[in-house]
């Protein structure tokens, strides 16, 4: 069978495809951490991978008719000096001229050392290298099970859905299923479409398939910039771009759609509509919809359905210690009027007083200390929150830097890449978590900003829930405590109880500076968990009980 890396790919292009099957040749040949880092402002790196404690940095050049440039050596020294690499490479898909060779002489002459990958390597390297990367993953019990009914009901029935929480590998399954259907030459015209709503997405489901899929299945990307040569193998497309050329693509065997809690959204319901694929799967973390709409009308009921108190229970995510903070409660409101009717809204304004940033991040500071935390994410109601907190932590003496949406690509690579190794303590956002980012070794949570999304709550909250090595549990400091999020997270504990299991958000859920108003705050929320998925603004009628006398507002505990 031929590989992913053949003529038509070094003939054709297009470069960026180049690049990522390049780096997707060093995950095969054992690299591990490789980013793809090619852009604006990338200081001459495309790649970025680490092997045997080195770290490599490559610059491709992708030329059709000519050799590489030799400007491609000094770019690829500066990127070597800015990213601190161990090893500088020129990946190309000509051979090189005189002139390049040359300038790799000249560099040399002064101790720098410039290595080559020209086409003939890189198809000896392929070669050389197993069918599948050693960086495929062996899928647990559940992971399998859920492979086989989602095969099952795309071939049976043309249609698929699972939900499987952030952290349980939903992305190695729609992998695994895809390679399995390749192998037995079960796909239409053999292509499948994988879709997505944002390009950051599409970037990291093809790098998340690579792992599990064999050497002779190629992948593409069809973005506004970018358009595949040929389209044998995978395509990962935003549903943007597939909606503005859906006349000229061809026919798609498979179509799966990544965070499919989307596909109610008149592009994707338009683009499924004129694909109109034989086989159609989505899979999701999320499947709540603030529209209401029912993703089993396009996908079919669930067919599997594995949430995060089943990953907790079976120890498939890690453990969670859940503290929701407040700043005392004005119980004095109460005691007045308490068998008046109140508003969510008004018992969230009136009833907490919202914490201030620099005991919050006291708290945290003295929790990423005290108890050995690694690395964190806090979520802030806006970019400038973000900016401005990060520079409070840091006054506590944490490592921490806001990363946003508004920062340049090759930027947040850097900031990242620093995050993963541990050169920074606290990274501080908006919503840039929610979906498609990888953190396995983040242990403490921080949200700072309220949501009465369900589905972003959850999503934030997976951020943490990943298992990594020496990792015991994710700590959660909830400064928030809006009245929706007490009642979620009241939902989340009574949905992971099992009858011989032991709780896991903690021994106490609910923190408050007056020990009885927060039992009676725990109890009051169990007669009202359902209010996150009631509509509107309810209006919520308090007990008439005695109330504890209400102390000064003070710090948060």
């Amino acid at each position: 069978m031929v590989p992913f890396l053949d003529d038509r790919r070094l003939l054709y292009g297009p470069w960026q495809a180049f690049e990522r099957d390049v780096a997707r040749l060093l995950i095969c040949a054992g690299f591990h951490d490789v980013r793809v880092v090619g852009g604006a402002n990338d200081r001459g790196a495309d790649i970025l991978g680490v092997k045997n404690g080195q770290i490599w940095v490559v610059q491709c050049k992708h030329t059709t008719t000519s050799s590489p440039p030799k400007a491609a050596v000094s770019e690829v020294v500066e990127a070597g000096r800015y990213y601190e690499a161990d090893r500088m490479v020129v990946a190309m898909s000509r051979p090189p001229g005189a002139s390049f060779r040359e300038e790799i002489k000249r560099y040399h002459k002064v101790g720098v050392k410039v290595e080559t990958l020209d086409p003939s390597q890189l198809k000896g390297l392929l070669a050389k290298v197993g069918e599948y990367p050693k960086a495929r993953k062996e899928l647990y019990p559940y992971q399998q099970d859920a492979s086989e009914k989602f095969r099952e009901g795309l071939t049976d029935t043309g249609r698929g859905q699972i939900i499987l929480a952030t952290g349980l590998g939903k992305t190695i399954v729609m992998a695994e299923v895809v390679a399995d259907l390749f192998r037995d030459s079960a796909i239409p015209g053999n292509r499948v479409l994988v879709l997505a709503d944002k390009r950051e997405l599409i970037r990291q489901l093809q790098q998340g398939f690579w792992a599990q899929l064999p050497k002779w299945v190629p992948t593409h990307a069809l973005t506004s910039e970018e358009r595949p040569a040929f389209w044998d193998g995978i395509t990962f497309a935003t549903v943007q771009s597939v909606a503005g050329q859906i006349e000229s693509l061809p026919s798609f065997g498979l179509v799966l759609v990544d965070e499919a809690h989307h596909i109610g959204s008149p592009t994707f319901l338009k683009a499924i509509d004129e694909l109109d694929p034989p086989m159609l799967g989505g899979v999701t973390a999320t499947p709540w919809r603030g529209d209401g709409y029912e993703l089993d009308t396009v996908l079919g009921h669930p067919l599997v359905q594995y949430g995060i108190a089943d990953g907790l229970k079976n120890h498939f995510l890690c453990e969670t210690d859940y503290r929701l903070m407040a700043d005392n409660i004005r119980w004095e409101l109460v005691q007045k009027r308490s068998y008046y009717n109140y508003s969510i809204s008004h018992l969230n304004k009136k009833l907490i007083i919202p914490t201030r940033d620099e005991e919050a991040a006291k708290h945290i500071y003295e929790t990423f200390r005290n108890e050995g935390r690694r690395s964190g994410i806090v979520f802030c109601s806006t970019v400038e929150h973000a900016e401005s907190f990060a520079a409070t932590i840091r006054a506590f003496g944490l490592s921490a830097q806001p990363i946003s949406a508004q920062l340049k690509p090759r930027e947040r690579d850097k900031l990242m890449a620093s995050f993963r190794k541990g050169q920074i303590d606290i990274i501080t956002s908006v919503d840039l978590f929610n979906e498609g980012v990888d953190v396995p070794d983040v242990d403490l949570i921080v949200f700072m900003r309220s949501t009465h999304s369900r589905r972003i709550f959850v999503q934030q909250i997976g951020r943490g829930l990943r298992t990594s090595p020496n990792k015991d549990k994710v700590i959660v400091l909830d400064f928030v405590t809006d009245i929706r999020r007490i009642a979620e997270v009241i939902e989340l504990e009574k949905a992971a109880e099992g009858p011989t299991e032991e709780l896991p958000l903690g021994d106490h859920v609910i923190n408050f500076s007056d020990q009885s108003a927060g039992s009676f705050m725990l109890e009051w929320m169990k007669d009202q968990a359902d209010l996150m998925l009631r509509e509107g603004d309810p209006t919520l009628e308090l007990p008439r009980l005695d109330y504890p006398e209400a102390p000064q507002p003070g710090s948060v505990e």
